[in-house]
């Protein structure tokens, strides 16, 4: 049986995959935020929906303590996920 470091990650998960999963959680959230902020829904379906983004958020600030190296505010925005990001060189 492999080890396993969590419950999030297996010893064969690459800090790129959780880097570009935690990126991809802070543009998905801020697009939702973006979105649920302009447009007419009932305020408790808004709710709702922040209450999502920030889920989200707290989701991808937690996977910086899954990384080889824990980092625990690495992930705490989505400018600070991207310099991670261009440091692994997942934009190249």
């Amino acid at each position: 049986m492999a080890n396993k470091r969590s419950k999030k990650r297996n010893l064969l998960t690459l800090d790129a995959d959780l880097t570009e999963l935690a990126y991809q959680l802070h543009v998905n959230a801020s697009r939702l935020r973006e979105t649920a902020t302009h447009i007419n829904i009932p305020a408790a379906f808004r709710m709702q929906l922040l209450r999502r983004v920030q889920s989200d958020m707290n989701l991808a600030k937690s996977l910086g303590l899954e990384l080889s190296i824990p980092e625990v505010e690495v992930f705490s925005n989505k400018d600070s996920t991207e310099k991670a990001a261009e440091s692994l060189g997942l934009f190249d």
